[in-house]
């Protein structure tokens, strides 16, 4: 166990969760974590996935940081950019992560943040609806046909033509939208910046054609928002599949009697791509040190304590069934009792791509889901969706001094 010798030091922390779950696991650690370390006192605050991105700016510019604060890999550019984080390679070992989370938390060479738990988004579909429409779902579909192919087979209608089993669900979470669209792009061949982050090109053909098949895909097969939660529908066959990163969430206690048809796979390639171009979206929570915090040391003996320590890690990303970011002893039984996320873990490292490393994309990505609606809900031409979303995003990096890539 970790300890360090302090005097009367209190370490503030920002933890992203619910009081329910993460708080009650927080309530059993920090005890055990100031008995191991006394002078060391964690005052920690449960905070709100909808504010805390608010929160951050606010308390950044009132100078009021904690000295711990959370958040997603896809907000890590963006806040080391602004000059919030330490550099954690002066407290962390590196090769006590999986190496892709490492790259997936640095910013300018520098290891921003840490990750806590992550997982990839991928296509997640129940096989036994897939098969019942006529095809065979052992592996991932292979290109965009088969997967429309899948949608249109599970798809089921009442006798008033209104669909009642989706064959494919375009997800209850913004973010998932926009990352599967960013990994379909991807997928044929396209980007969506230039190399060096200055221009905007979810316009480019590679980018249109991508729109019009999502479109397609949601023409035929879903009813946009109509599923509270991605994971429920999944399990209570409203849907026969979806892109998620945790669409098997709880299935263990909530949908047992279904677990084995669980399915899992990357994203196929689009007309213009290659078979090496499936991929997954890989993300994280990341949690790190602020560059202002006055008590560095005792703030990392804290993180080591709750998110590199194996058997703390695990009772904190097994809330929701993710895999850890530090690397868990060989033969742990972590994987062995969470077969679902042993397979996200294969799905990360077979493909996992990370969202393009820019500092405002975060905020882009808002834009982006703007015209993605349009395009899903209103029928919008897709090149027209295209272009509204990249000549927004252009305006907004020409207005920022043309903040690039790194």
């Amino acid at each position: 166990m970790t300890s360090v010798s302090a005097q009367d030091t209190t370490v503030r922390m920002w933890f992203n969760g619910t009081p329910e779950a993460h708080g009650a696991v927080l309530a059993e650690l920090i005890p055990a974590f100031e008995e191991a370390n006394p002078g060391i006192t964690v005052d920690y605050e449960i905070t709100s996935w909808s504010a805390y991105q608010q929160q951050i700016a606010t308390a950044a510019a009132g100078g009021t940081l904690p000295d711990i604060i959370f958040g997603f890999s896809n907000l890590v550019a963006g806040f080391a950019e602004r000059g919030l984080l330490a550099d954690h390679s002066e407290f962390f070992d590196p090769d006590d992560f999986v190496p892709a989370t490492v790259e997936l938390t640095t910013w300018n060479g520098t290891w921003s943040m840490l990750p806590t738990w992550f997982s990839a988004n991928g296509l997640s579909w129940r096989s036994d609806l897939i098969e019942a429409g006529g095809n065979d779902a052992s592996a991932a579909p292979q290109d965009w046909d088969e997967w429309l192919a899948w949608a249109e087979g599970a798809t089921v209608r009442g006798a008033d033509g209104g669909i009642s089993q989706l064959g494919f669900y375009s997800s209850s979470f913004p973010f998932n939208r926009s990352n599967m669209f960013t990994r379909m792009v991807e997928g044929n061949g396209g980007a969506m910046f230039s190399d060096d982050g200055m221009t905007a090109t979810m316009n480019s053909p590679e980018a249109v054609e991508a729109a019009a098949f999502l479109q397609q895909l949601v023409e035929c097969c879903d009813v946009p928002r109509s599923i509270e939660a991605d994971n429920v529908g999944l399990g209570q066959g409203r849907t026969a599949m979806v892109y998620n990163n945790f669409a098997f969430r709880n299935w263990q206690n909530e949908f047992p009697d279904v677990l084995e048809y669980a399915g899992l796979g990357l994203v196929p390639p689009g007309p213009q791509g290659t078979p090496d171009m499936a991929g997954a979206g890989l993300g994280a929570n990341v949690i790190g040190i602020t560059s202002t915090s006055q008590n560095k040391e005792a703030a990392a003996a804290l993180l080591q304590f709750l998110i590199v320590e194996p058997d703390n890690i695990v009772q904190l990303a097994g809330l929701g069934g993710s895999i850890p970011g530090a690397l868990l002893p060989e033969g742990h039984p972590y994987f062995e009792e969470n077969q679902l996320a042993a397979r996200y873990l294969e799905l990360a490292l077979e493909g996992g791509s990370p969202d393009p490393a820019h500092p405002n994309f975060s905020e882009y990505e808002s834009i982006i889901n703007v015209w993605l609606d349009e395009l899903m809900l209103n029928g919008m031409d897709p090149q027209k969706a295209m272009d509204n979303a990249a000549r927004e995003i252009q305006s907004e990096i020409i207005d920022r001094s043309g903040i690039g890539f790194n």
